[in-house]
């Protein structure tokens, strides 16, 4: 409209015809997998298309490379959770460029000519680059107006810093003005204030710690915050199959003057190493998994076992079928007294394990199901499980032991409390 004006009279410039950014892209869009991409492209298409004789570029291309192609089933034997979250194209390397004309919808467009821009944390990254690196671009994120984080829970379980990285690119001055006709961009995008009207959407299955520092950091929207949840005082101790031991431990408050970033890392590690290290190693079971939702403090675990000279295995999302098949049988025989493994693991794997004795969570867990996932495999009598937690896990340990339960393991004067299932 404002183009075909300019057009007739190129003098008539007005600042209602200020209606640019610096780029054409105006939308992200950021999954965690292609599967989930490719669901909503194809709503967007729906809609795009509806009552009218569109054309669609590149679909064929498409659909072979975000579709679920010919052969694909659900694994019956995982969880439904699981089959609901990687039916599917489960690939997280991925950028996707769309352009909406009068007449067509075109897919895998430049970014400079595109109107949306779907990717994963991971594939954005890979573009956006890091300081030092020889190519590198983010422009064309300089004038985003609207960003929408669809299952941001996914992406704990993969590279967080690549989605905070990706986020600080946005809304930036552009390096070059090539793309730009600074006679139409928008006085408050000129002055730098890109952010402040950026529309964002966070969708997350559950609350966590970074979400909501996500939210306060990169949601600066100068109409300010919304946040709707559904609270819900339902745990998941009722789905725990078998007679079971639960030790729920709390570590020590945090002292005057202790940084909270050394509190939740080295103050866990030297709680874990000087209280329950020593009852594992003095302990009768010969099987004893270890579960780190954090792969920081998985590595760190890890090489103190080693300094320690102690005899264990471990699995993580990066082991091999062939390491996690000769792990879980030599677990199951008894070869190693301890197996440590992480949160992703159980993510992206779903694995069962015969023999457990005793399971060790190093950390609340952030989805409640890895706890059950790993108190299901304890069918030994006298099975035995402990969670570290501390006065600010609330928002996890909730989701595991329910409301009420939740209050007391956290007001209570007693660090150590114990909860058998029936």
């Amino acid at each position: 409209k404002n183009n075909a004006k300019l057009r007739s009279d190129p003098d008539g410039l007005v600042d209602a015809m200020k209606d640019q950014g610096f780029t054409r892209p105006k939308i992200l869009l950021l999954f965690p997998f292609r599967n989930v991409a490719h669901k909503f492209i194809h709503q967007v298409l729906k809609i795009a298309l509806t009552g009218s004789k569109k054309q669609v570029s590149n679909k064929k291309r498409f659909e072979e490379e975000y579709g679920p192609g010919d052969t694909e089933k659900p694994n019956l034997s995982k969880a439904l959770s699981y089959q609901k979250t990687f039916l599917g194209n489960n690939d997280d390397f991925f950028t996707l460029g769309v352009a909406f004309a009068k007449n067509s919808v075109k897919l895998y467009t430049d970014f400079y000519n595109s109107d949306l821009i779907v990717a994963s944390p991971l594939g954005l990254r890979s573009v956006v680059g890091a300081p030092g690196d020889k190519e590198r671009d983010f422009d064309f994120l300089s004038s985003i107006e609207v960003l929408t984080l669809f299952m941001s829970d996914v992406f704990l379980m993969q590279n967080w810093e690549h989605l905070l990285l990706c986020l600080e690119h946005l809304n930036l001055q552009p390096s070059s003005p090539k793309y730009t006709d600074f006679s139409r961009v928008k006085h408050w995008a000129l002055e730098g204030h890109g952010k402040n009207f950026r529309q964002n959407l966070v969708f997350s299955s559950l609350s966590s710690a970074q979400v909501s520092a996500l939210f306060g950091k990169e949601c600066v929207s100068h109409r300010g915050l919304v946040k709707v949840s559904s609270h819900s005082s339902k745990d998941v101790l009722s789905q725990v199959l078998y007679p079971v031991r639960q030790v729920f431990s709390r570590m020590r408050e945090r002292k005057d003057g202790e940084g909270l970033v050394d509190y939740l890392t080295t103050g866990r590690y030297d709680y874990f190493v000087d209280n329950i290290l020593p009852r594992l190693r003095s302990s009768d079971m010969t099987s004893i998994v270890i579960v780190i939702p954090s792969y920081y403090d998985y590595v760190r675990i890890r090489n103190y076992f080693k300094k320690e000279n102690l005899k264990f295995s471990q699995l993580s999302e990066n082991s091999t079928n062939k390491q996690i098949t000769n792990i879980r049988r030599d677990f199951a025989e008894g070869n190693v007294k301890y197996l440590l493994t992480t949160e992703r693991f159980f993510f992206f794997k779903r694995y069962k394990l015969r023999k457990v004795e005793q399971v060790v969570f190093y950390e609340c867990p952030v989805y409640a199901e890895c706890y059950t996932h790993y108190l299901n495999m304890l069918t030994e009598e006298g099975a035995l499980s402990t969670l570290l937690y501390n006065k600010l896990d609330g928002e996890k340990l909730v989701r595991v032991v329910g409301d009420e339960q939740c209050k007391q393991l956290i007001n209570s004067q007693q660090s150590t409390h114990v909860l058998m299932s029936e």
